[in-house]
This record gives C-alpha cells, structure tokens and sequence, in this order.
C-alpha cells in the first residue's frame, strides 16, 4: 500500500513539474506582448482623459507585475531554476508582490466598473462624482489598503515548506495553522470576492442605466415630435406643419458639432462591453482557486494521506495557472470586443 502511494506521489510530482515548465510559457508570450501594446495603446492622447482607461491602464500595468514576479518563477520551478525556492527574502517578496499585484489589477477594473456605472447615469449629480483626482485618490486607497492586507506574508511565508506536504518550497507556514487561514482568507477576500462582486453589480447597474438611458432618449423624441405635429394639425397651418417635420427631420441627422458627441457616446459604450468580457474573464479564471482556498480552509484540520496531498497540490497547481489567464488575455480581450480599441491599435501600426 505504502509503495502504490509513493509511486502515485511520484507520478503527481512530475506531472507538477511539467506543468510549471510548459504551460506557463503561453501565457508569458501572450501576457508579455498584450500588456504591452495595451500600455502603448491606454496611453495615447485619445484616452489620456478617459477615467475608465486610466483605471484600465493601473490595471495592465500590476498585471505585467503579476505575470513577471509570479509567473516566470513558476516556470523557472519546472526546471528547477527557481531561486525563491532557496532564499526567504525572495520568497516573501514574490509571495507578497504576487498576490499584491493580482489584488490591485482587479481593484482597478472594479473601480472601472464604478466609473462606467456613474458616467452611464441619468443623474448629473452622479455622473460628476468620479473626477481625475478622485480617481488618482482610489488608486492610491488600493495600495496602502493592499499593504496592509497583504503584509502578513513577510511573517506567514517561508521556504522548506515542501517538506510538511506543501506543493513547493516556498508556500505557507504549515505548521502554523492560523497562517494558512489568514493568507487563504486574505486573498479569497481581498483577491477574489471583493473584486468580482463590484465587478458583477455595477457592470449590471451600467447595462441597466444604458437600457434605461436609451429608453427615455426614445420615448422623449417620440413625444416631442407627436406633440408638436398634434399642436399643428390643430391648428389647421399646412405650411407650418411641413415646416415643422422638415425641421424635425434635420434635427435627426448628425450635425457637425454633434459628432464629437456621438464618437464619445460610442467609445464609453464600447469600453462597457469591454470591461463586461474581461469581468466574465476574470469570475472564470479566478473561480478554481476560489475552491481551493475554501476546500483548503474547510479541511485543515484533517489527517491527510501522501496521495491525497499530492492529488490537492496538483489540484492547486491548475487552478494558480487558471487564475493567471485573467493577467495574460486582456488585450486580446480588448481587441476583440471593442472597436476603438482596434481602431487605436490599427494607428499604431500606422495601418489607418
């Protein structure tokens, strides 16, 4: 029996050590390219004022940190090249940058989420509320709010964790449980939760005021235009009601000075759908771990065999690479589901 499960634990490890040094390879090629044109592309003049790009642009920018300090180690794991795995310093701050980095990219599509919710609003009170220095203010909310959440790896981190059952050497304390619940708790809240519950309830407030928003625009101009016809026709004037809807049908066309307008209005809508793929995106990627950390809390007291423990860390690799497809997809994500986007990247090709 003992040896059935040193040969499955066996098999476990290596099928670990070739995912570290395969799969993560496309996910830096792609991640290492996409945020690069999206830096290039967020900051271009067209969107220099644009709050939800700017929110966008904090956000790509932590995901490069998260692909270069979390990902690459992992691979470096797969053969074995992996220097956090040896010194504590690394180690904590790879842990610490990691998590701290994933944190803030989705803290700044949330907040982009707000923002596209306040701009979409009826209100005019509510549509000023979001201003560039309120918005500077909650990018740096995020950060000191991500030290002190995370600042407990410097104390909960440590290397030769793999010798207590942990997938790698540089994990949680496993012998101090109250560690492993509060690193768990801190990313599934902090990480996780928080995040996609913004995500999920201002996106579906913005796709309701632009419902909403359409709606009265519509019904607002059908009644206008009904009742200046009606007051007309009541008053038996011929030549003025002919006046009147030639009038209205100008109106109808784009003017000039109402383009800008329009091209505005369309870019903000596409940023929405652009913003609702990448929530999708992110809720996808990050539900697996989100599992795990609950499974993990939820059985820490329990005696468990070297195959299980070996079956959960295998578990747990897949879902921290699952987790790192949100980091590495947004420009293709961009590219696909918004047009200004691919029109701006089109510019900087100089194809247009």
């Amino acid at each position: 029996m003992s040896n059935t499960s040193s040969s499955s634990s066996i098999n476990f490890a290596a099928l670990n050590q070739a995912i570290n040094r395969y799969v993560p390879i496309p996910f830096l090629f792609l991640g290492a390219i996409g945020n690069i044109f999206n830096i290039l592309i967020f900051t271009r003049k067209v969107f220099r004022n644009n709050i939800c790009v700017n929110y966008l642009l904090a956000s790509t920018i932590f995901d490069s940190f998260v692909i270069i300090v979390g990902l690459l180690p992992r691979l470096l794991n797969g053969f074995n090249m992996d220097p956090s795995q040896n010194s504590v310093v690394l180690c904590k701050l790879r842990f610490f940058i990691t998590y701290f980095s994933g944190y803030a990219a989705a803290w700044y599509v949330s907040f982009a989420c707000i923002d596209r919710y306040l701009s979409s609003s009826i209100s005019i009170q509510k549509r000023n509320i979001m201003t560039m220095k309120r918005a500077y203010l909650s990018l740096l909310f995020v950060i000191i709010l991500g030290f002190v959440a995370f600042s407990e790896q410097f104390y909960c981190i440590d290397i030769g964790q793999n010798l207590f059952g942990a997938p790698q050497s540089c994990y949680q304390l496993k012998q101090k449980i109250s560690c492993q619940i509060v690193d768990s708790l801190m990313q599934f809240i902090f990480e996780i939760l928080l995040p996609a519950l913004m995500m999920i309830i201002f996106g579906s407030l913005t796709l309701k005021n632009i419902h909403q928003r359409r709606r009265r625009v519509h019904t607002q101009q059908n009644a206008n235009t009904l009742a200046t016809i009606d007051a007309l026709t009541a008053e038996n004037h011929p030549l003025e009601l002919q006046q009147t809807v030639q009038t209205i049908t100008n109106l109808n066309r784009p003017a000039i000075p109402l383009k800008i307008n329009r091209t505005a209005r369309k870019r903000d809508a596409q940023l929405v759908t652009m913003l609702v793929v990448q929530v999708a995106v992110f809720i996808i990627s990050a539900f697996p771990i989100s599992i795990y950390k609950l499974y993990s809390i939820a059985t820490i007291y329990d005696t468990k065999s070297v195959l299980q423990k070996s079956i959960e860390n295998t578990i747990y690799n897949f879902c921290v690479i699952s987790l790192f497809l949100n980091n590495s997809i947004a420009f293709y994500i961009y590219t696909l589901s918004g047009t200004v986007f691919r029109k701006e990247l089109m510019k900087l090709f100089r194809l247009a």
